[in-house]
């Protein structure tokens, strides 16, 4: 059913027009079906029906065949306007709006004759003054009429321009996919692959002097478990470029998220925030994201902080809001603190949910200071 609905009419002009074409139709209609007809009942119905047949055509036509659909549709407003109702002119606002999607600047000069000669042609013929629409109120719809082609038109292009700019960003995205697939493997190899060759020739060398130099084997594999572990780190700190997630860059995404549900937002930032690890920023990234997404979610609070300190070898996080406070087990999988304990746990840290004393639910973030140079395992 809907794709017959579609056929009839372009799915991409529902929303905006849809309504407004009924409207017209309906009231075209009942201008000339109530009005004295010189052509007969049968012959109103003829020209209502080419209407119908234009207005359709209108609809999918471009190009050429659209300007001859405006200019027929002019015509037949035309004789509408001069055996029926004069006022009948308005409703030829329907091919002004197919005039503005014409390709053709040519085009649309024709149409727009073809309009402008509706107003002289039925004045002409009812009172023998081409120009007498310039002293009723005939001109200001015709101004309307004239400018609605250069509306329709200027929507179209930027129409046209967000689909070619949305095409464009997902060619962007593409190359960036593209690109960031042959970094990686510009890393693999020169990182990990040459690792890994190390510990297969070791490996090998080991195994061919187990037998006649036990103890040069034993220390080629104490440098294949050198080298092993040193594979192991070059995959987490690619993993870690891929990951990373930026704290400060959460923070005001949390900021722009609390704002879009009302609830006003304070972050102090402390002055001696220590030089974190990629692996321990994105840890403690993901925490106040979780934190922040459940005061949208649950709290029903007005206003929410987040204070970052450093004390006593530990760096610190405080989430808290002035909600209704925990109405449940805080341990519970739907306010994911699960999840932030067990980030906590893997940078040696805790987290700790409690009421705030705002009245709503404070969490509390922390992880021990490590030495300069140390890196988060």
């Amino acid at each position: 059913m809907s794709g017959f609905r579609f056929r009839i009419y372009p799915e991409s002009q529902i929303q905006r027009y849809l309504i407004i074409d009924i409207f017209i139709c309906v009231f075209l209609f009942y201008q000339v079906l109530t009005a004295d007809s010189p052509v007969g009942r049968f012959g109103t119905f003829l020209l209502l029906a080419l209407f119908l047949a234009l207005f359709y055509m209108g609809l999918w036509y471009r190009g050429l065949r659209l300007l001859l659909v405006v200019a027929a549709g002019c015509g037949l407003m035309t004789v509408f306007a001069v055996f029926y109702n004069p006022w009948i002119l308005l409703f030829a606002t329907v091919f002004a709006d197919f005039l503005g999607r014409v390709r053709s600047g040519s085009h649309l000069a024709v149409g727009m004759a073809a309009i402008f000669a509706m107003y002289p042609v039925t004045n002409f013929v009812l009172h023998r003054d081409a120009f007498h629409f310039l002293h009723t109120a005939h001109l200001p719809f015709l101004i309307v009429q004239l400018a609605i082609p250069f509306v329709v038109r200027i929507l179209e292009k930027s129409e046209s321009l967000k689909h070619e700019l949305a095409s464009a960003n997902e060619r962007i995205a593409l190359y960036a996919q593209e690109e960031e697939r042959h970094r990686l493997a510009r890393d693999l190899h020169d990182t990990l692959g040459q690792t890994l060759t190390m510990i297969k020739v070791k490996s090998e060398l080991a195994m061919r002097m187990m037998d006649k130099h036990p103890e040069r084997a034993r220390q080629e594999m104490q440098e294949v478990v050198r080298s092993s572990r040193l594979a192991l780190k070059q995959v987490r700190d690619l993993v870690t470029d891929m990951k990373y997630v930026s704290l400060d860059q959460e923070i005001e995404l949390g900021r722009s998220l609390l704002a879009s549900a009302g609830i006003q937002f304070d972050f102090r930032k402390a002055a001696d925030r220590p030089n974190l690890t990629k692996v321990t920023e994105t840890m403690l990234a993901l925490a106040v994201r979780e934190s922040l997404t459940n005061v949208v979610k649950h709290s029903q609070a007005k206003h929410c902080a987040v204070t970052e300190r450093v004390a006593d070898g530990w760096y610190r996080l405080d989430i808290e809001d002035d909600g209704i406070g925990l109405t449940d087990d805080p341990t519970a999988e739907g306010h994911g603190l699960a999840a932030i304990e067990e980030r906590m746990r893997l940078l040696q840290g805790e987290a700790r949910i409690g009421p705030s004393p705002a009245g709503g639910v404070k969490i509390s973030l922390a992880i021990p200071l490590q030495p300069a140079g140390e890196e988060a395992s």
